[in-house]
């Protein structure tokens, strides 16, 4: 059986805790990368994700582009959304495991450069270059030495403010280049693509159009099903995308997917 983490960014919604109802119905466990903008909306909900035994995530506090933004100024927004965090813990009564984070768009302070495809042997970018077009709008031009500069600084930050990534076990090739493995905020293997069916985007010239054509990914893709290494899966906690999710984790379940602890 095919091991993947579950991660869901943007959270919380008014919609959180029926998908921790459906998650806890199918004995998914998960990790909600929050907005800080948004836990400041729904306080009690964000408790409740932890009473709940789920896991809080760092997704910054107002979710934006770190490439549009000085260095103090990502810092900044990681702090707030930190300490948001730390008051729903506390709030819940629960101690937190760690300090988690991924970028807003996974704008890692590059625009949508993710990572150095050509640093990587040809056959691993080309299948790194696919994951992440496939999930997010990706230029692959060349950032400035400023801004990769930017990047470096924010892994170096991230590490020394003792943030960690807490998934295992994932072992692909392309993954354990090391800008992938070592990296302090969280990335991912297998993007659901669910953001593709929010109304704005269904207009778009985009490859998914329907739940089916999502689950076609799902069941085509080589790598999520491979049972020699687990996957990160990254699903979005949006308002119009609650039944988008629960039909694309219930595929998953179905097609073999045992989620895994995050410990």
């Amino acid at each position: 059986m095919a091991g993947a983490y579950l991660t869901i960014d943007d959270s919380p919604t008014p919609k959180t805790l029926a998908l921790c109802d459906f998650m806890t119905t199918h004995n998914v466990p998960a990790i909600f990368y929050c907005r800080g903008d948004h836990i400041e909306q729904y306080p009690e909900v964000t408790a409740e994700i932890v009473r709940r035994g789920f896991v809080l995530g760092n997704h910054g506090y107002a979710h934006q582009r770190a490439t549009g933004l000085h260095l103090a100024e990502v810092q900044e927004d990681i702090l707030k959304c930190e300490a948001l965090i730390d008051a729903a813990y506390a709030q819940a009564g629960v101690a937190r495991r760690g300090k988690y984070f991924r970028f807003p768009y996974l704008d890692r302070g590059c625009g949508a450069w993710i990572v150095d495809y050509h640093a990587m042997p040809s056959d691993d970018a080309a299948i790194i270059q696919k994951l992440f077009a496939e999930g997010l709008y990706l230029d692959d031009t060349q950032p400035s030495p400023e801004l990769l500069q930017k990047q470096q600084s924010l892994q170096t930050w991230l590490a020394a403010q003792g943030f960690t990534v807490p998934f295992d076990g994932v072992t692909f090739p392309w993954y354990t280049h090391r800008e992938m493995s070592a990296a302090k905020d969280a990335l991912y293997t297998f993007s659901t693509a669910d953001w593709m069916m929010t109304q704005r985007h269904l207009s778009k010239d985009h490859p998914y159009k329907t739940i089916d054509d999502l689950k076609r990914k799902i069941d085509n893709d080589p790598f999520l099903h491979d049972e020699k290494s687990n996957n990160i899966v990254l699903i979005h906690d949006q308002d119009e995308l609650k039944d988008v999710f629960e039909a694309l984790l219930a595929h998953m379940i179905a097609r073999g997917i045992e989620f895994l602890p995050i410990d």
